[in-house]
């Protein structure tokens, strides 16, 4: 279970935070959105966000539209409600200035948050070019592993080599991991809890921001 919080902005949002921007009130703007925290003016209590995009395409956020923005860095996730004050040039790049808020609504999540997820992939048992590779389908990921069913019979600690293409500008390339459970056969095969090893921040930054998008989807969807 996430745990909320109420807590001081200025102790969390910092330049450079990547963000995704939720708009619900206008339906022709409707939709979620990257950006980032481009820079923060305190004096006049500005924060600046980057002109959001969805799938490579830049999304201006006019004047007086109000959305929703989450802010992660690799524990946590900061939302806030906002509304844009207008597209602006600010040191030759455009940006959102939005308000800097007094509070944010921290979510300290379980690092590893799990999500139903079926992809296909493949594994290899050494991380060496020519190694055999092995094709697998996930049941559930979460920044820190997966569960997956395979056909190859595998032990208890064995180390993998994992392929795993989550969208387009997101895969697991050959990431050492660690069989770390094995439960029931099935009738497509073993199943198999995986656990992702040496990890960069980040990777892990980017798979958590990856579930959570995939939450809010599911959510919706209910």
């Amino acid at each position: 279970m996430a745990y909320v919080e109420l807590i001081n902005a200025e102790k969390a949002l910092k330049i450079g935070l990547p963000a995704l921007v939720r708009i619900t009130m206008v339906k022709e703007l409707e939709g979620e959105y990257k950006s980032n925290v481009v820079d923060i003016d305190l004096a006049r209590r500005i924060l600046f966000l980057s002109i959001p995009s969805y799938k490579g395409r830049f999304i201006p956020i006019p004047k007086g539209v109000r959305m929703t923005v989450n802010l992660f860095d690799r524990s946590s996730i900061y939302e806030f409600d906002t509304v844009s004050l207008g597209v602006i040039k600010r040191d030759n790049i455009y940006v959102i200035p939005v308000p800097f808020p007094e509070t944010v609504r921290k979510t300290e999540r379980r690092k590893f948050v799990r999500i139903p997820l079926y992809l296909e992939g493949r594994f290899y048992l050494s991380d060496e070019a020519d190694a055999e590779s092995y094709a697998f389908t996930t049941r559930n990921i979460s920044a820190g592993g997966m569960l997956m069913v395979t056909k190859k019979y595998l032990k208890m600690g064995d180390i993998i080599y994992v392929d795993l293409k989550l969208d387009n500008e997101l895969s697991l390339n050959k990431q050492k991991s660690k069989i770390v459970r094995q439960d029931e056969q099935t009738d497509e095969g073993f199943m198999y809890g995986v656990q992702f090893l040496d990890v960069p921040p980040s990777l892990e930054k980017a798979l958590v921001k990856f579930i959570f998008q995939k939450e809010i989807k599911m959510k919706a969807v209910k």
